[in-house]
């Protein structure tokens, strides 16, 4: 009759995994795709190394013959080596004027990715901040105006840190980015997110059965066997992290370093799980090893732990992996030989036969894992074996809850002291309670604090930029500031004399939130000073922005945050009231200029003789800044903005992008600097429609105007001040 049962639930499970699990795999499917499989190109390098010296070096790129899941560590050794890789495709007439999507099933250690010259993204971080992004799929944005749409070639370069069993997949392809997306995102699924629907039922049952080893004091060391299940699902817990590490916070913002994540989850869990499975097999039964052995496994256990700590760095514990697989083994051999006595000894061959029939799912998927990499060791399968483990898991909550549920019928005589024990219980749940609510009151004054800062912070910033609508003499200037959130990364300056602008100034801090608008205020005063001291001695303004990354780095310090930008010189007004412009460009979207004169709009880029590369504030990273410069008359438009424009999307996934905002400038071409703003944010909320951004957004729009006509200074020129009003109306709201 047990066994029936049994057999029920365990169905029951596996119908509930199914249906759950395999919903999840569908996946919007396209005929035709750019398939990378033979396409990649190899380059040994070193961390200095840019795209420019991949470029130049393109005839010592060697074809990645390798088609394995471990090809980089079998190509160049498995100690850490900067290569750089390059891969080139052609867009066929199908995806023409489509973004489309990089994907890579699995690349290893940390790499960055340019597409014709232009930075796409990075996953992991480099030196000295390792950090790997694991089993995660990579998708790369591939936007339009940055592919040849001409029926050339377009060039990938990734720069990879290959480090330990580094490899990239043989599997990467390009598709539209609406479907490879999806396909990036299925992948990522299986390979990663997947494990975190497995993680939840391990806190639970390991909390369940140690309170329960616990709660029955009167019979620990018969029920010894719940916690060492219990201790089983608690380090499987740690073990399983790592595959979908890049969910986890901690691990995202580099709290723990890279090498102590892995030895405190991949590492010694693995061997905490080995020896507590040797446990459990022998507590199962009701017994205990004898000492000296007991003496022996917990010192195999010891040293393993020891020694994994000693690791200094990554390739020591690289080398070290063999030998403590075969410790692990040793400890696991105590439990084997166990059941293998008990297999043949009559009375006891039946918990030995349901150990089997609880093991048999990871034993039978340790197999298909095998097999499956045999067939193709291109693939960078799923690891079926945590699959069938947690399988495991369950069938072995199964039989501990029947012999449990046997265990009280036999005892039903205890029933009379049920009723202290649920009182007692009832009254740890109320006072648990009681301080679960204290501490959710503690909680919301906490938010409530935190979100008047907030506010606070966002008021601070805004004030600490000047008015977004101003009129210099020969100028009209209209500037459009809106924030993500309360807090902005974005910034902007103008630098007047009175009523003579001399420069203007839009940055774009990376990332978002608090950390992104501290770097704007201090990057602020910092541009104001280095341009109004290189205006004033006549500097080259491509040697102001690097004047300005010197003193950003040496200011922030090792914060990862870093900026693009334009800096802008305005110059003396010429007899014909033409005026020269000079622009320095820091790794940020190009701006536009409207020429009335030649009736064309002009996207303002150094020519191909000059070297432009890098941004602001990353350390170690070559930098080159040419000038640009221009006559500009009056009538004359120029528009520059912050990708928040460009690269805003809507619910197709399509991006605003830079032949909308031409468009735009183009019709509005004799309008005021502010009628060109209101056209630029109507037709970006009609784009986006219900699509909420993802990113800052400012733009900036300057008009010519006649010099010489009469100038009527605004109010809005002087910078707002923070008044005592606002500072008391904060307090207010954070006492109330």
């Amino acid at each position: 009759m047990r066994f029936s049962f049994f057999s029920k639930k365990l169905i029951f499970s596996a119908l509930s995994t199914f249906f759950i699990l395999v919903p999840c795999a569908s996946r919007p499917t396209i005929t035709q795709k750019i398939d990378l499989s033979d396409s990649f190109y190899y380059w040994v390098s070193t961390a200095e190394s840019t795209p420019g010296d991949a470029m130049r070096n393109a005839r010592n790129f060697k074809k990645l013959e390798d088609k394995t899941t471990r090809n980089l560590e079998n190509t160049i050794g498995k100690s850490a080596h900067y290569v750089w890789l390059r891969a080139e495709f052609t867009i066929p007439p199908e995806f023409l004027g489509k973004p489309l999507g990089l994907v890579i099933p699995y690349l290893r250690f940390a790499e960055m990715l340019w597409c014709n010259g232009n930075f796409v993204s990075m996953f992991g971080s480099f030196p000295p901040h390792e950090q790997s992004t694991l089993y995660k799929s990579h998708f790369f944005n591939l936007p339009v105006n940055i592919l040849d749409q001409n029926g050339g070639k377009n060039t990938l370069l990734i720069k990879v840190y290959s480090h330990g069993q580094s490899a990239i997949s043989s599997h990467s392809f390009i598709q539209p980015s609406q479907y490879s997306f999806a396909v990036h995102e299925n992948i990522n699924f299986w390979h990663s997110k997947v494990y975190m629907l497995l993680e939840g039922s391990l806190v639970m049952t390991a909390i369940l059965y140690l309170l329960l080893y616990i709660s029955l004091k009167s019979s620990k060391r018969e029920y010894r066997a719940n916690l060492d299940y219990a201790g089983m699902n608690f380090f499987s817990i740690f073990f399983i992290m790592p595959f979908f590490a890049n969910e986890i916070p901690f691990y995202t913002t580099s709290v723990i370093p890279y090498i102590l994540f892995m030895k405190l989850t991949l590492c010694i869990p693995l061997y905490c799980v080995f020896f507590l499975i040797s446990s459990f097999i022998k507590s199962f039964e009701h017994i205990k090893y004898p000492l000296p052995v007991q003496i022996v496994r917990y010192s195999i256990l010891s040293v393993q732990i020891l020694i994994t700590l000693a690791m200094p760095d990554y390739d020591a514990l690289m080398k070290i992996t063999v030998p403590m697989l075969i410790l692990c083994m040793t400890n696991l051999g105590f439990g084997v030989s166990t059941f293998f006595k008990n297999l043949f000894d009559s009375d006891r061959r039946r918990l030995a036969l349901i150990q089997l029939g609880g093991f048999s799912p990871v034993l039978i998927c340790i197999v298909i894992d095998g097999v499956l990499r045999i067939m193709d060791n291109t693939e960078p399968w799923p690891f079926i074996t945590i699959f069938g483990w947690h399988i495991s898991i369950v069938a072995f909550l199964i039989i501990l809850s029947i012999r449990f549920a046997g265990t009280y019928k036999m005892n039903e005589k205890l029933s009379k002291n049920l009723q202290s024990e649920v009182d007692k219980q009832t009254k740890e749940l109320k006072d648990a309670n009681y301080e679960l609510s204290l501490l959710n009151e503690k909680l919301e004054f906490t938010n409530m604090r935190a979100e008047t800062d907030l506010e606070m912070a966002s008021i601070v910033q805004k004030k600490f930029f000047p008015a977004q609508y101003a009129v210099f003499k020969g100028w009209e200037i209209s500037i459009c500031y809106e924030p993500l959130t309360k807090v902005s990364g974005d910034l902007y300056d103008y630098y007047p004399f009175k009523n003579i602008l001399n420069g203007i100034s839009l940055f774009d801090v990376s990332g978002h939130g608090i950390s992104a608008s501290l770097i704007t205020m201090l990057s602020k005063n910092i541009i104001s000073r280095i341009f109004q001291k290189g205006f004033r001695e006549h500097e080259n303004i491509g040697k102001m922005l690097i004047d300005i990354n010197d003193s950003i780095n040496k200011e922030k310090g090792n914060i990862e945050n870093y900026l693009t930008g334009l800096l802008f010189r305005f110059n003396e007004f010429q007899d014909d009231d033409s005026c020269l412009v000079e622009i320095g460009n820091a790794g940020h979207p190009y701006p536009y200029l409207y020429s009335t004169e030649k009736q064309q709009l002009i996207e303002l880029k150094p020519d191909d003789k000059s070297e432009h590369c890098g941004a602001i504030g990353m350390r170690g990273m070559k930098v080159s800044f040419p000038e640009i410069d221009f006559t500009i008359k009056p009538d004359d438009i120029i528009v520059c903005f912050t990708d928040g424009l460009n690269e805003s999307v809507n619910e197709l996934h399509e991006q605003f992008g830079r032949k909308r905002i031409e468009k735009i400038i183009l019709e509005n071409k004799d309008n005021s600097a502010e009628e060109i703003m209101v056209a630029l944010r109507n037709s970006l909320e009609k784009f986006c429609g219900e699509t909420p951004r993802d990113d800052d957004l400012s733009i900036i729009v300057l008009k010519r105007r006649d010099s010489s006509a009469k100038f009527t200074p605004l109010r809005s020129l002087e910078e707002e001040k923070i008044t005592d009003d606002d500072i008391e109306e904060l307090e207010l709201e954070d006492e109330k």
